[in-house]
């Protein structure tokens, strides 16, 4: 459980082995397991490239890594990889997430962001909702294990 010594917090540029370490790790999630496992070093290296990411850290421990990848000018999809280590960091690793999402959406001239999450996962939809998201509709066996899907946007007017 979180101490009252886990104060430092830090959200940093994603880098390759961010991504390494946490699929190495086990990925936290509902036992969601990555597909495509000999991919992921290429994709890793794909979205350090791409520039609109970035990890979150506690007392100097990865809790996740997430980011934006533009679909077109301006619609972008976001994603979000956590760590075992959240569940040390709970409270801490909500608050990195928030504000390197917050930076990345501010930054960067999106109209529609949207990001799909399981049905199982409530505290995704939780997430979702604290970030601004608001959901759009439900893709029936949507994941590769066949499972149910909410998608969520979050739409700036002009």
């Amino acid at each position: 459980m979180e101490t009252r010594l886990s104060k430092r917090t830090e959200i940093r540029a994603f880098k390759t082995d961010d991504m390494i370490w946490i699929v190495n790790a086990g990925v936290k999630g509902q036992d969601v397991q990555i597909y495509g496992k000999q991919n992921v070093r290429e994709l890793a290296e794909q979205t350090e490239y791409d520039n609109m990411s970035m990890t979150g850290l506690v007392d100097g421990i990865i809790v996740g890594c997430g980011g934006i990848r533009e679909l077109w000018p301006g619609v972008g999809e976001i994603w979000l990889m956590l760590s075992p280590e959240v569940d040390r960091f709970p409270f801490r690793t909500g608050q990195v997430i928030c504000d390197g999402m917050r930076a990345l959406i501010e930054d960067n001239n999106f109209v529609r962001l949207q990001g799909w999450c399981r049905m199982d996962f409530p505290k995704a939809h939780t997430l979702f909702k604290h970030l601004g998201f608001k959901p759009e509709g439900i893709a029936k066996k949507y994941t590769p294990d066949g499972q149910d899907c909410i998608l969520y946007a979050r739409i700036w007017e002009a």
